[in-house]
């Protein structure tokens, strides 16, 4: 029963780490011709859930 705990963890990691590199790679390559204002607030809403992803894949990988 103890390695359910384990698989949780993990599942958790990589569903974080997925979600994470997606935002940043969303970060990078998004683009929004028609108003730059809308377009600096999604870049920032894309980097700021790509970093916090990464954060919890490490923390799930240092939990393991």
């Amino acid at each position: 029963m103890e390695n359910i705990f384990a698989a949780i963890l993990f599942a958790l990691l990589t569903a974080a780490g997925t979600l994470g590199v997606s935002s940043i790679g969303m970060f990078l390559f998004h683009r929004n011709p028609n108003d730059r204002d809308e377009e600096q607030r999604e870049r920032f809403e894309y980097g700021f859930f790509g970093l916090a992803g990464l954060v919890v894949m490490l923390l799930m990988w240092y939990a393991l």
